[in-house]
């Protein structure tokens, strides 16, 4: 995870605050979140989680109210739900559907 500050040309006095997060997950998917404050205040938060071979299975965007939520926080928000769809919480998705053979085959 990293910070990103820098300086919009059509709005020199307003900084823009990003951050962004990566990780492969155990299960093989990979969970990408995107938060930055929009121009009005409010947070731009985008949740996306791809297969193992790099196929988007999931995209949210989420416009949070700047008066409720922060950058880190909306982050926070943003890496348990691509974590949660990772884990098939919204649907089967393949890597989830391959975790849960690989312990099921632990039970014999």
């Amino acid at each position: 995870m990293f910070n990103k500050s820098s300086t919009s040309p059509a709005q020199s006095d307003s900084p823009v605050i990003e951050k962004s997060y990566e990780r492969d997950l155990e299960n093989g998917c990979k969970a990408n979140v995107c938060a930055h404050e929009l121009p009005d205040g409010d947070i731009e938060l985008v949740v996306s989680v791809c297969d193992k071979e790099g196929r988007s299975v999931a995209k949210r965007t989420t416009r949070l109210p700047g008066a409720e939520w922060t950058v880190p926080d909306a982050m926070k928000r943003g890496r348990d739900q691509a974590e949660r769809i990772a884990g098939g919480e919204s649907g089967r998705l393949p890597c989830a559907d391959r975790a849960d053979r690989e312990e099921d085959d632990d039970d014999d």
